[in-house]
C-alpha cells in the first residue's frame, strides 16, 4: 500500500488548514479518490486534515463505484454498485475513515443502473434517521 510522505502531508494539512482560514468551508472526496492499492487514500487524508475544522467545514463524500480489482488493465475501470448492503457498508467506511460522526452531504457517485433509485433513497433515508448524513443526492453524468 503507497502512503503519502510524511512532508507531502504535511503541506497537504497546512494548505487545507490555510483554505479553511481564508474561508473555504465545502470539501468534497470520494471513496474511490486514490489508487487501486488504496482507493480510500483521499478521504483518510481529508478527514486527517479536517478533524480540527470539523465544526467549521461541510465534507461531502460520493458512494456507488468501486475499481474492477479483476481487470488486467492498468487503469482499472470504474463500476457502479449501489446495491443497499453496499451503500450501508461504504457510509460507515467513509465515516471511519473522515473520522466524523456525520457527513454533510453522501451523494451517489454513477447512478446505478441495476438498482432502482427509490431502493438508494431508502437507504439514504435511513442515514439520515441514524444522523450519519444531512443531505443526500446524485451525480447526473452529461455526455457532450
Amino acid at each position: 500500500m503507497r502512503t503519502a510522505r510524511p512532508q507531502i502531508k504535511k503541506e497537504m494539512r497546512e494548505l487545507i488548514a490555510e483554505a479553511v482560514d481564508i474561508g473555504y468551508t465545502f470539501f468534497d472526496t470520494v471513496e474511490v479518490y486514490g489508487t487501486p492499492e488504496n482507493p480510500h487514500h483521499n478521504e483518510e487524508l481529508v478527514g486527517e486534515a479536517l478533524r480540527p475544522y470539523r465544526d467549521k467545514v461541510v465534507i461531502a463524500t460520493k458512494f456507488g463505484i468501486h475499481f474492477d480489482m479483476d481487470s488486467r488493465q492498468v487503469n482499472k475501470l470504474l463500476v457502479p454498485d449501489s446495491r443497499p448492503e453496499v451503500i450501508r457498508a461504504s457510509a460507515e467506511s467513509s465515516l471511519r475513515r473522515l473520522g466524523t460522526d456525520h457527513m454533510n452531504l453522501y451523494y451517489q457517485h454513477r447512478v446505478d443502473p441495476d438498482i432502482p433509485i427509490e431502493e438508494v433513497a431508502g437507504v439514504m433515508q435511513e442515514l439520515m434517521q441514524a444522523e450519519k448524513i444531512a443531505h443526500w443526492g446524485f451525480r447526473r453524468r452529461t455526455r457532450q
